[in-house]
């Protein structure tokens, strides 16, 4: 296929196709999760700490998969150098994993729980014949999609441009490896979120506001300074902020929280919106350093739904 007069591999279209059904699996499981924890009324525990739990399990796997695939996999190979036959194995490793996971979830018996969806058959609350409320009447909910749709941006910025950002500094001279950099960032996700589910009775809104200021504080010290380390530790702060808001969003939706899990997962797609104008704003600048501004003020909106716009 030519685009502009180059040459576009089909293999390219398969992978863009490939990565396209990746994500809508990875949201309609969210969708599922998420109100499922939320809700389930485990004793003991609170919905922030059990996200938390839920989520550090997810975070294994992203702070191995850097080291994994530049330590093990394609050790000692230039990435230009790494060949379509090399992705075989791994992708029919991963593939075999899905389908022991996809067999093994269709035999669990989980437990539903009430109160938590409206009606199947009609558009009126469950519990009531009252006229169906919109999801979107909702305060906390609607301006927590939007912002979870900055912190996606924020996080996934980070994630994929620190090292874009490190090979810039690299081609400078600086000693700074983009797999371990990013492991770190990931790293912090499972720290952090392991840490924080081992918390019983801290509240949403306060964890909220505490760690979205200690982000806001070192991102600020990392791009004066363009100290990435400082910007990966970013990731211990950025580890409970999902949850948090999440609990914030659909607290007191009763009956409206599926529905409303829905709508919330709308809200990623800030992860594919900022690194692109991040990316877009280094191109225009020539230089990484200052574009984290635009993380910077995906920080503040954070900041923001903590004081006021978590408000019912």
């Amino acid at each position: 296929i030519v685009f502009n007069g180059d040459f576009v591999p089909f293999g390219y279209f398969v992978f863009l196709i490939g990565s396209f059904l990746m994500g809508t699996a990875a949201a309609m499981l969210q969708v599922v999760i998420n109100p499922y924890i939320a809700a389930y009324p485990l004793p003991g525990t609170s919905a922030v700490q059990r996200m938390n739990f839920t989520c550090a399990v997810n975070s294994f796997g992203t702070t191995i998969a850097p080291l994994f695939v530049t330590g093990i996999m394609f050790a000692g190979v230039p990435l230009d150098s790494v060949t379509a036959s090399q992705l075989t194995l791994p992708f029919i490793l991963m593939t075999l994993c899905i389908v022991v996971t996809t067999m093994t979830t269709r035999r669990l018996a989980l437990p539903d729980i009430e109160g938590t969806r409206t009606a199947t058959n009609s558009n009126t609350p469950a519990s009531s014949g009252e006229k169906a409320k919109s999801v979107w009447s909702f305060r906390n909910l609607k301006y927590g999609v939007i912002t979870i749709f900055f912190y996606v941006g924020t996080e996934v910025s980070i994630g994929n441009n620190i090292n874009l950002h490190a090979m810039e500094l690299a081609a400078g001279g600086a000693a700074l490896s983009p797999a371990l950099l990013a492991t770190i960032y990931w790293g912090g996700f499972l720290i952090g979120r392991m840490v924080s589910a081992s918390m019983k009775n801290v509240k949403p809104r306060p964890m909220l506001i505490t760690v979205t200021l200690g982000a806001i504080a070192l991102m600020t010290a990392a791009m004066l300074t363009e100290n990435l380390w400082l910007l990966a530790a970013v990731g211990l702060f950025h580890s409970v902020m999902w949850s948090c808001v999440f609990t914030l969003a659909v607290d007191g939706l009763g009956e409206y929280t599926s529905r409303a899990s829905g709508v919330f997962m709308m809200g990623v797609f800030g992860g594919a919106v900022f690194p692109v104008l991040q990316g877009m704003l280094a191109d225009w600048i020539g230089s990484w350093q200052f574009t984290w501004i635009i993380a910077l003020v995906c920080e503040f909106v954070l900041l923001w739904y903590g004081i006021r716009g978590y408000r019912k």
